[in-house]
């Protein structure tokens, strides 16, 4: 593994946990779950952000 500051090393664990949560999702439920994730922080943190609900299939 490459020597890599703490901050750095906490993204990349987080951003394999999302992955390994969602690697099996079509794209309409990754869009629910990031809907999802979106709201329990704006929520959580009594945000004051417009908040859209987008779920759209992506095509590629």
């Amino acid at each position: 593994m490459r020597n890599e500051p703490g901050a750095l090393k906490e993204i990349h664990i987080i951003r394999e946990k999302i992955y390994e949560e969602t690697k099996n999702m079509t794209s309409s439920e990754r869009a629910a779950y990031a809907n999802a994730q979106a709201k329990l922080l704006i929520n959580k943190y009594n945000l004051k952000l417009k908040y859209e609900n987008r779920t759209k299939e992506l095509i590629y």
